[in-house]
């Protein structure tokens, strides 16, 4: 190869060069798309609602779907597989498209029904109510609510007395009861709301409804604390501060008593003389 002419030389020298100059370009291509495409996402699969579920109902298969979910924002709590969660009962209501979670279920086992909201050492009581004293239809399940008792029977048929008779009770279901026919035949429908109580709570209300009217007084959503009061009768309703409103004097007469008197004797006379 010594021998050969140096035009053969320089033509491998191109060839070469050539061949470098090509390959390094390729290289670098290759490497400039690395870099402009990111890496792709790491995803979880979660399941959602597919549609909306009522609280105290058990989930369905048809109810449910999973998605894709971004592995950093996965959401703690869920369910990665459908068969997991069918048959498990709802204690919350749950939107669709919402994340299926273990603090929105029942304990593993419990039955569909109101059963399944009612929280440990909790019991479930229905008080009939109307539309004005129950709060005009704007009470709904997990509301907290105060609980106002109207009694105007004896011994209060003359001077009817209100109190408060229990605090901050969590609203497990509102709903309508159909009672006897009136007498034009038709079924007279009771509006009704369930509420959670302790044993002793379930005592005062039962006994509150049956002495008098109840009244729902809807609590704010983050007011939890307890209120005291003493209750009103209606003779003090019409007081101002509890005692009798007094008519107004007249101005003369108001005049008169904070005028000075002095008692004076002119013989056998006796004046008063005011200043």
């Amino acid at each position: 190869m010594r021998n050969l002419p140096p035009w053969v030389w320089l033509l491998m020298a191109l060839v070469f060069g050539a061949t470098a100059t090509f390959m390094a370009l390729g290289w670098m291509k290759k490497a400039s798309q690395r870099l402009a495409t990111p890496p792709p996402a790491l995803t979880a699969t979660v399941v959602v609602a597919a549609k909306d579920v009522d609280a105290a109902n058990a989930l369905r298969a048809d109810q449910l779907t999973v998605l894709q979910w971004p592995q950093a924002s996965s959401p703690k709590g869920g369910f990665a597989k459908i068969e997991d969660v069918t048959g498990r009962v709802a204690v919350l209501p749950i939107g669709a498209g919402e994340p299926i979670l273990e603090p929105k279920l029942a304990p593993q086992g419990t039955p569909a029904g109101l059963t399944a909201l009612v929280s440990p050492e909790k019991r479930a009581i229905t008080v009939k109510v109307d539309e004005a004293s129950g709060v005009a239809g704007f009470v709904v399940p997990n509301n907290r609510v105060d609980v106002m008792v109207t009694i105007d029977r004896q011994p209060f048929s003359e001077d009817p007395v209100a109190r408060k008779v229990l605090d901050n009770l969590r609203v497990l279901g509102t709903g309508q009861k159909i009672i006897e026919r009136q007498p034009d035949g038709k079924p007279q429908v009771v509006p009704t709301v369930t509420l959670e109580v302790t044993p002793a709570e379930g005592e005062r209300l039962s006994l509150a409804a049956h002495g008098g009217r109840i009244s729902l007084a809807l609590r704010g959503q983050k007011d939890d604390l307890p209120v005291l009061t003493a209750g009103l009768s209606l003779s003090q309703l019409y007081k101002e501060g509890g005692r009798p409103v007094v008519e107004a004097e007249s101005k003369t007469e108001k005049v008169a008593a904070r005028a000075p008197a002095v008692e004076v004797l002119r013989r056998v006379k006796r004046e008063s003389v005011s200043f």
